[in-house]
């Protein structure tokens, strides 16, 4: 194996790298875990317990919305695009959310792609990925993932900003929004389950440092978060059935591609995390997840759901 590099300098080209790889790595994740997903969507506990363990484990709510109702008829991917991205990219046309894009011509079209992003070799990539990260981790640490909307549009607006001064050009495409926001989410997770060492085989360059999380500051180095439901509120009665459509966010629904009567029922279910296994007396968080069945499917309501208290048992820094 190569010696370890001595050179103290950071190696942005090697962070786009390790990054690029990084997220593909949880693309195929988080494509395997959308399949396992069809399955655990039978479940309303378990569609409860894997939305709270998803966000518990490293702060991932950005993934962990892909149980909730704004996933449901399409991609959570496509719901960024089509809300967030695309009126960005196509910000001089006469943009709809629900009208294709074919005659529009965006800023993702080559003729905006300047020498820098023509010839870039990672290295400004890898620093505009670290420029917007303070921004994603006060976004989040102020916020959480329950308010979305001001997440995404507070971001890439931004990101436009500190593109063009990294570049230099106008170009923008839901891929590199993509690649940037998953990115920070990753570094964002990896500061509270912390990081090791690594080197690249070749050079010898460090490629991450050894980092303890703030899980392991609080909880000691095997610590081991436990996401479980304690108490399930089975909610047939007709009546909180019809309270809760009668409350229902119907716009917000309709963006999701559901309608009111689309609802047949809805479980509360209580969802601990533990440190010490499944140990209700010894818990940092409890968070009543609302599901709603839509035909054979359950989804969590992100729209009623406060994760609010999966950020609040540890501080981010």
């Amino acid at each position: 194996m190569a010696k370890k590099s001595t050179n103290k300098e950071f190696n942005f080209k090697l962070y786009a790298i390790v990054v690029f790889f990084a997220v593909a790595a949880a693309l195929v994740a988080i494509t395997y875990s959308t399949y396992v997903s069809r399955y655990i969507a039978l479940s309303p506990e378990k569609v409860a317990t894997n939305f709270v363990d998803t966000v518990a484990q490293t702060g991932d709510g950005y993934n962990a919305y892909k149980n909730t109702v704004a996933s449901k008829n399409m991609k959570y991917g496509d719901f960024i695009r089509k809300y967030y991205m695309n009126p960005l990219i196509f910000r001089d046309g006469d943009y709809s959310p629900n009208s294709p894009t074919d005659a529009l011509k965006g800023y993702n079209d080559d003729s905006f792609k300047g020498e820098k992003t023509l010839n870039d070799d990672g290295t400004l990539q890898g620093q505009l990925i670290d420029r917007m990260y303070p921004l994603y981790e006060d976004l989040v640490s102020e916020n959480g993932w329950d308010n979305y909307d001001k997440i995404y549009t507070e971001y890439f607006n931004e990101f436009i900003k500190v593109r063009k001064e990294v570049f230099g050009d106008d170009y923008l495409s839901d891929e590199i929004m993509f690649t940037a926001l998953e990115a920070n989410v990753l570094t964002y997770g990896q500061k509270l389950t912390g990081t090791e060492d690594t080197f690249d085989e070749n050079t010898g360059a460090q490629l991450t440092k050894k980092q303890e999380g703030v899980y392991q500051k609080l909880y000691g180095e095997d610590y081991k978060l436990t996401t479980f439901v304690s108490t399930r509120h089975d909610n047939a009665n007709k009546d909180l059935l019809k309270e809760y459509l009668a409350n229902l966010d119907e716009e917000t629904f309709k963006t999701y591609g559901i309608e009111k009567d689309d609802i047949s029922d809805i479980k509360i279910c209580t969802v601990y995390v533990s440190p010490e296994g499944i140990n209700a007396d010894v818990t940092i968080a409890e968070i009543d997840v609302t599901v709603v069945k839509i035909k054979s499917s359950w989804y969590v309501d992100n729209t009623v759901t406060d994760t609010s208290a999966l950020y609040e048992f540890y501080e981010i820094g």
